[in-house]
């Protein structure tokens, strides 16, 4: 018999060995029976394209988005557009209403636009003695635009109707 400190491990280790390669062999068949690797690799590939699927619904919902959004800008640019016609022709008919004098063009692009504004600013105009004369609200394009869109007989028709208009008053 060994008194040793160095025997007692030995003979520790001896006794561990057995019960731990005991305790192994049951874990060694639970892992190859229930096959733990091929599960996880299975749940991985299943995990992989559930990932894959909720990733490619995602970009399609991004790009849905993205083109309804482009689709509103120009919704929205047309109708910022439309605001500013009315935005002018509501100034134009209001100088008429208050018998100031408006450049043609200017009258040409309401008749235009906004033929019931135009005819109801002739009606309601109100004569001025000394009326002010005002510069056009329109752009260089407006103006342009409106003078070649029509042709001569309308500003015949325009300066007939604010004759018209003041006799009646």
């Amino acid at each position: 018999m060994e008194l040793t400190v160095r025997g007692r491990q030995r003979r520790a280790e001896q006794v561990m060995r057995p019960a731990s390669q005991g305790e192994k062999k049951p874990a060694e068949a639970k892992t190859t029976s229930a096959k733990p690797r091929s599960d996880k690799t299975s749940w991985s590939q299943t995990a992989l394209a559930f990932l894959q699927e909720v990733n490619r619904q995602d970009m399609e919902k991004r790009q849905k988005l993205l083109e309804a959004k482009q689709q509103g800008d120009g919704e929205l640019e047309a109708l910022s557009e439309s605001l500013k016609v009315m935005d002018r022709c509501r100034r134009i008919a209001s100088r008429i209403m208050k018998g100031d004098k408006v450049p043609p063009q200017d009258e040409m692009y309401l008749m235009e636009k906004d033929p019931d504004g135009y005819k109801l600013a002739l009606v309601c105009r109100t004569p001025k003695e000394k009326p002010k004369e005002w510069e056009s609200v329109l752009k260089d394009e407006e103006r342009t635009g409106a003078e070649t869109g029509e042709g001569a007989a309308e500003p015949a028709d325009s300066s007939e109707g604010t004759a018209e208009s003041g006799g009646a008053e």
